[in-house]
């Protein structure tokens, strides 16, 4: 008897939980207008003649640099702009590109990578020399596989700006090609974003605090204030501590829903899904093994859980029909959310039935990152062994 309550117990409260995010998809609440940058979106005023340097990081990132570069020199600003990019130790060509395009356009400025000092890690000290060179009033750090929309910079700046505001980062638009892509980035971002409302990130008083390294934006009075890179030099996480320092020194800080400031592919395939995510993820929860425990478990509860249940019962025979008709109608409703989830973000909605699937490599990345991690193994990005020493 008490075990079938907990049991209608807990389902009606993931019923309700479901039915509360399928709702909020419906009337777009996880996109307060405040903090949303769509590609319609009017941009708020830039003061003629402030100056901007875009600093983008670059290693072995042959496909994607030109991309990158030429999206940056066409942005539409209303000042001075400069693109700045550190080709850090590239062995693929990268430099020979960027070596063609500094000739034709003198606005772009090409910074030559050194290897890191100790208690350096590669990325947080190849932007550490890039920006020695920018000259802007404004520093937009880009990733090399970023390509900024025309009026993307105006519309961050803006609005930045306009919420006095200096410091900020986007969510810009995940694009998503193969099917790993689809089935895996989509629900990671899904678990990201959802366990950072904007409206916590964005209150100075709340502790929680998000950001993304694709896109981040510092006045560059905030930046020095903040220490720069050389005080996140040993963070994989650059771009979260830099947001926990913001908050921590009341630097007045903004992270935007932002498809029409930029555009990333991201990873291209599962082998590149699994490696980036391995470094980020254990970090992210503060290299705590019972923080992913917990995550995990919750995240197995709330997604996979009833999967496995109907599963099971239609194999082996329901005792209480009743309670397996809701367990598939809850199924069902998880599958309509993603499906909607999908459609509102411009994602292939029919791709509905991959959502256990997509969570289970999700809850297994999780588990990989900790024991990667922890064990001392570290995991492999960009041809270097990063996150390779436990932390206490």
């Amino acid at each position: 008897m008490i075990g079938t309550v907990l049991a209608w117990t807990g389902l009606g409260v993931l019923a309700l939980s479901w039915a509360r995010s399928f709702y909020n998809l419906l009337r777009g609440a996880d996109r307060p207008p405040a903090w949303t940058l769509d590609p319609g979106t009017p941009p708020d005023p830039v003061p003629d003649g402030l100056a901007l340097s875009i600093v983008v990081p670059a290693r072995n990132e042959a496909a994607n640099i030109e991309r990158c570069v030429t999206a940056a020199l066409a942005v539409d600003w209303p000042g001075p702009i400069q693109v700045v990019v550190v080709d850090d130790r590239s062995t693929d060509g990268t430099g020979d590109i960027l070596a063609r395009l500094a000739a034709a356009d003198p606005r772009l400025v090409v910074v030559g990578g050194a290897d890191p000092p100790e208690g350096w890690l590669g990325k947080p000290h190849a932007l550490h020399l890039a920006q020695q060179h920018a000259t802007g009033d404004w520093l937009l750090f880009v990733d090399a596989d970023v390509t900024l929309e025309p009026q993307g910079p105006r519309l961050l700046v803006g609005r930045t700006l306009a919420q006095e505001a200096t410091m900020a980062s986007g969510l810009g638009r995940l694009e998503v090609e193969t099917f790993w892509e689809r089935v895996v980035q989509t629900r990671i971002g899904a678990v990201i974003a959802g366990g950072n409302p904007l409206a916590k990130v964005n209150d100075p008083d709340d502790p929680q605090a998000l950001a993304n390294g694709q896109c981040l934006l510092f006045a560059r009075s905030a930046y020095d204030a903040l220490g720069g890179h050389e005080a996140i030099k040993g963070s994989v996480l650059d771009d979260v501590d830099f947001a926990k320092r913001a908050k921590a020194e009341r630097v007045p800080y903004r992270l935007f829903f932002a498809p029409g400031v930029f555009r990333c592919r991201m990873y291209t395939g599962f082998k590149e899904i699994w490696n980036g995510w391995t470094k980020n993820l254990f970090p992210a929860l503060g290299y705590s093994v019972i923080a992913t425990l917990i995550i995990v478990a919750l995240l197995f509860a709330s997604t996979l859980l009833p999967f496995v249940l109907v599963a099971k019962n239609l194999a082996l025979g329901a005792p209480y029909p009743p309670f397996l008709w809701a367990e598939i109608g809850l199924v069902g409703l998880m599958l309509a959310t993603d499906a909607v989830g999908h459609r509102a973000n411009g994602y292939r909605w029919g791709l509905f039935w991959t959502f256990p699937l997509g969570m289970a490599v999700v809850l297994g990345l999780f588990l990989n990152s900790a024991w990667r991690i922890k064990s001392g193994r570290g995991a492999v990005w960009k041809g270097r062994v990063v996150e390779a020493r436990p932390r206490k």
